[in-house]
Order: C-alpha cells, then structure tokens, then sequence
C-alpha cells in the first residue's frame, strides 16, 4: 500500500465548505472513484460516544457525516450508518443517535441508521452485523485526545465495531495502556476500512474524550491508511507517532505506515498544520516517563475517577458501564470502590454531565506540572 495522507483545511461545519473541503482532498488523492464503488454499499462509521448536541464535540459532527454520505451517493453506491455508543452490551442506541443529531440528518437525507444489535463471529471477535453487510467501510472519527490512549483516531474508531460484552472484556483483560491497544487492534485487523476521513474542524484536547475542551483545528484528514492518519495526527499535535501504543502495535502487524518519512502528505504542508500548545490529557505524563523508571516509581504515578456529587444526576450510566461493577449508584449516594476500580475510565468517558473527572496522585502532579 503506498500511504497517503492528505491534510485540508474547513473553517466551519456549513454544508458547502465541508462538501468543498472533502471534495479537494479526494481529488487529491485520486478521486473518491478510487475508493468507492458505484453499487456498492457503503458503511459510514462515525465517532458516537454518548448522547450529546453536535456543539460538544463529543461524537462526529453530524453535517459532517452529511457531506461525505451525499459524495459517496454522487459516486453511485449505497450509504448506511452505524456506530455502537460507549458502554457496554447491545445497547439501544436510539437516544445517542438523537441526542447527537445524526437521527435528524439521517431522517433528511432518507439515510438507514443501524444499531448494532446484531453479531458475526470473527476471530473471537463479535464484530458487529453491519460490518459484514457492507462492501466496504469509510470511518469517520472525531479528532480528540482520550483518557486511556492518548488519543482517539482511525484505528480507535474501529473498535467501536465490537459489541455485547466484549469490549468490556478486554477491559477486564488488559487494564494497561500497552495491553488494551492490542485488543483495539484486534478489532480494527479484522474489519479496515478502506477509507479514512477525521473530523478535526473542531477537535478535542485536554481530558477527551468527552470532557475536554474544544480547539477550532480547522482540519480535516484523508487517508488510505488508518494507521498513517494516526501517524499524522499525533505529529501534529505534538506527539511522536510511535509514542502512541494503538499505532506501535498496528504498525508492528504491517496494517499501515507509521514512518512520516515514508507516509505522502498531500494538500496543506505538515509542518504548517501543527496544532501548538495542544493540550494532551493528564494521563499523557505515563508516555513522558521512561518505562525502567515508570516501574520503579509505577505505585506512586496514579491516577483515578472521582465521582462530583453536585453534578450527579444518578442516571447510572458510570455504573452500568463499569467493567469491573465498581460503582454503586442509588437514591442518595454514587460511590467507587477503589479497590476493584481499575482506572480504565469508562465511567469518565460515558457521563453525559461531566460529573467524574480524572485525578492524580501527589507525584503525578508534581511531574505533570
């Protein structure tokens, strides 16, 4: 594969600047007839984490999502669109789809929305049915930093394809960093998409991927090749590609080109697009600690959930979407047992209300500043 990645500029959501915008970076990388199609039915899968209005910047823009699927219409093939909402279980995904407005564009645009309430078996891996019914798949991601993994791009994207249980279970399973990027990947080795197209008109930084703060970046990323896009996009928010566990192991599976040196910037130049002073979450001090150290000193760096009782509303979507069933939620109280936390941060990541945060130890704040 020769990995292209093409940078383009788009100022606001309006519908003709982000058709223009998707429209120069296709051209660019030889016409979207290169990647779809005409007959073919097209899974757009974007980034839906939670029930939130298109202004939080939590899930993929849903005028975004609009533009692409009317393209890839105009290229002759079928377009549906499906995303399992974070959490665990087959979920109803009816409130995170409305919530986020994608119902609403979908409805207009006489566009099929799927749950993912149905499973095939790949690998060991339920992936979701959708997957299986599509040619092909174009993933949509959010530009944002997560709590977890540093950040959230192409190859992340894909693990919302696994549903029931599962993800919970490599929770469970590889409560690190470096061990749970194997099971994203996982995922994403079984299903690639053929294209990528990140949304980084308005990204996230700080503690993504749902409590951040919005950064107008103005940017949006094409690629053949997820692994390559993630590539991208660590360098231009200050990152070393291969600083990012999910890409080491992707790239160490040859699914994609983690070498700037060897990836085709096309459209605006790298160098020009670096998004300075970004800021990463505070987990982002685990990659600056060399490893011998961080084992030395492993006990002492801690970070962990803390639930705000003033912003509590009890809706019990921390505790249902807890892995290790840690958090009791009931009339007068919501409570963690710290003992069985594992700091996964699925909790932070699934409130609707911004009502956990992430806190660290006394050490972790005097090396992260």
């Amino acid at each position: 594969m020769d990995s292209k990645v093409c940078i383009v500029k788009c100022k606001t959501y309006d519908s003709y600047e982000t058709t223009e915008s998707l429209k120069r970076a296709f051209e660019l990388l030889g016409g979207l007839s290169k990647f779809v199609n005409r007959g073919e039915k097209i899974l757009l899968k974007p980034n839906v984490l939670s029930a939130r209005p298109p202004e939080s910047g939590v899930d993929t823009h849903p005028d975004f999502i609009r533009s692409i699927a009317r393209l890839v219409r105009e290229a002759g093939a079928e377009v549906f669109v499906g995303d399992s909402p974070g959490g665990f279980g087959f979920k109803n995904a009816g409130a995170t789809y409305e919530a986020s407005g994608i119902k609403k564009m979908c409805d207009e645009e006489s566009i099929e929305l799927v749950e993912f309430d149905k499973a095939y078996n790949v690998n060991g891996i339920p992936l979701a049915a959708a997957a299986k019914e599509a040619d092909a798949i174009i993933s949509i991601p959010k530009m944002k930093t997560h709590d977890l993994m540093i950040i959230t791009g192409a190859i992340k994207n894909s693990f919302g394809l696994a549903v029931g249980m599962y993800k919970a279970d490599c929770h469970l399973r590889a409560p690190k960093p470096k061990d749970f990027a194997k099971c994203v990947v996982d995922v994403f080795e079984c299903a690639p998409p053929r294209l990528v197209i990140i949304d980084g008109i308005v990204a996230m930084e700080g503690d993504g991927p749902a409590a951040g703060n919005l950064r107008n970046a103005q940017l949006i990323l094409v690629s053949n090749d997820c692994v390559a896009c993630d590539a991208v996009f660590s360098y231009l928010v200050g990152l070393s590609p291969l600083s990012i566990h999910t890409t080491i192991e992707a790239h160490g599976r040859n699914l994609g080109q983690a070498d700037l040196s060897k990836i085709e910037i096309l459209g605006e130049r790298l160098e020009d697009e670096e998004l300075r002073d970004f800021k990463l979450p505070k987990t982002s001090l685990l990659l600056k600690i060399p490893e011998p150290i961080l084992k030395l000193i492993g006990k002492g760096v801690k970070f962990w959930p803390l639930i705000d009782k003033r912003l509590c509303t009890k809706c019990k979507l921390c505790a249902n979407s807890c892995p290790t069933n840690c958090i009791a939620v009931d009339d007068k109280s919501s409570k963690i047992d710290y003992k069985k936390c594992i700091s996964c941060f699925c909790c932070f990541e699934v409130c609707p209300h911004n009502a956990i945060s992430i806190k660290r130890s006394l050490l972790a704040r005097f090396l992260g500043g």
